[in-house]
């Protein structure tokens, strides 16, 4: 998660460096009524229930709190390491961020509820709404989980919506893929796709060796490649909204075979895009090739694409009813 400002990118270690601060600068000896709008989640009212990933970051649990499913995400201890001066920027973040995520409500953005602080060993944990099918990208590749065309209209309606809102809060996910989109597949006529983990994201990044670039480069718009970080801006999300498009149609995961070198001096030369099946709806297609268009300035808002993603969900339902 950034704010909406020209970020400076720092490939070592990823993605971008800091926007500008968010309301008054906080104090990093964390006291409870610091935080109007943080809710403060004690250990001992969380169950863990299973294991449902891990992490350079720690560990997620699907876990009950108080009797409600919830994903639980435990923060390793490694990822606050290091100079002092190092150690207080990261806890002054880590609180910013949870207390900006805290602020967000809407229906397709995954619901933020709070802060474990006494966790095992002194440990931080975030407690999230749980999606009951995981992530996109984890049903594309589980082929019972057929999605038809309208199915997939909706769950890509879905994110833009979501990310429209975020957009809207001066927020930019800058790490959007199908992996970072949550599903509820329980009702069969109604899919539902929420934007996840765009949160914390820095603290994340600060664990992550220089290599750790590669899951997530094919979604890069060139414009965070090639250095020219006066024009960031959220338009990075709708390139990668574009790549999510593609993996929708085709349930693949964009340049699986090539090296990530390769992947890098395509995108940044935009002479690579993901190969576009000759059965893709030409709408469908022109949507997604505007929206990995090279030049941010071409690349339509979140509340365009929304619209255009709902006129076509619109019309895929009329002809399923006629038929």
């Amino acid at each position: 998660m950034h704010e909406m400002m020209p970020p400076h990118l720092d490939f070592e270690g990823q993605k971008t460096e800091e926007g500008r601060a968010v309301g008054p600068v906080m104090d990093t000896s964390f006291k409870d009524n610091d935080f109007e709008y943080l809710q403060i989640i004690k250990n001992e009212d969380l169950e863990e229930l299973r294991e449902l990933g891990s992490g350079a970051f720690g560990t997620v649990y699907h876990g009950k709190w108080r009797g409600s499913d919830v994903a639980i995400k435990r923060i390793k201890k490694s990822c606050f390491t290091g100079r002092s001066s190092e150690l207080e920027r990261l806890a002054h973040e880590f609180w910013r961020e949870a207390e900006i995520l805290s602020k967000l409500h809407h229906p397709n953005v995954v619901a933020f509820y709070g802060v474990v602080k006494d966790g095992p060993g002194g440990t931080l944990a975030t407690v999230t709404e749980f999606m009951v099918n995981g992530s996109l990208r984890h049903v594309l590749q589980r082929k019972d989980k057929y999605l038809d065309r309208r199915k997939r209209l909706i769950i890509a309606m879905d994110a833009a919506f979501g990310l429209e809102y975020l957009h809207s809060k001066n927020i930019v996910h800058v790490d959007l893929k199908c992996d970072n989109l949550l599903v509820n597949l329980k009702d069969q006529s109604r899919p539902i796709c929420k934007v996840g983990d765009f949160g914390l994201s820095k603290i994340k990044r600060n664990t992550l060796a220089s290599g750790g670039v590669r899951g997530t480069l094919p979604w890069m718009a060139p414009e965070l490649l090639n250095g020219s970080s006066n024009k960031v801006s959220e338009k990075v999300d709708v390139f990668s909204f574009g790549i999510v498009m593609w993996e929708i149609l085709t349930g693949e995961e964009p340049y699986a075979n090539m090296h990530y070198g390769a992947i890098i001096g395509g995108i940044v030369n935009n002479t690579l895009r993901p190969h576009v099946p000759a059965s893709c709806d030409p709408e469908w297609r022109r949507l997604m090739e505007q929206c990995w268009a090279p030049d941010p300035a071409q690349r339509p808002a979140f509340t365009e694409i929304a619209g255009r993603l709902r006129s076509m969900s619109v019309a895929a339902n009329q002809a399923k009813a006629t038929k």
